[in-house]
């Protein structure tokens, strides 16, 4: 049960720095640009908890973004094409590199106890 916890606050974390960056970003000429930098907190978040909080966090901050920092605020509607390409971009990475980064089962082997040996 403290696994989903740890899942639930890195799905918060997440969307709270995206939030932090939209409000910071927006009035900012390289706010396009920001979903690429946002890809490196959602490695640290899949390779920390697990690739659903990492899918659930790039899905969230890409909400974020779009109605926060991009125009028309407000509205998941994103008008510019270059902004719309990169959010997509970022999902599309974000999702891939949770997959590919978030934790993996951990291997047990057993050793042979009851051996002859």
């Amino acid at each position: 049960m403290r696994k989903w916890y740890w899942g639930l606050g890195s799905i918060a974390l997440c969307l709270v720095t995206a939030g932090v960056f939209a409000l910071a970003f927006r009035a900012s000429s390289y706010k396009s640009f920001l979903p690429f930098v946002f890809v490196g907190v959602i490695v640290l978040v899949a390779k920390r908890f697990g690739s659903w909080p990492g899918i659930l966090g790039t899905l969230g901050a890409a909400g974020v973004f779009a109605v926060f920092l991009f125009e028309p605020a407000f509205s998941l509607r994103v008008s510019d094409t270059a902004q719309r390409t990169n959010l997509i971009w970022m999902v599309i990475i974000g999702i891939v590199a949770s997959e590919i980064l978030g934790l993996q089962p951990k291997v047990t082997t057993h050793s042979n106890t009851h051996g002859t040996g």
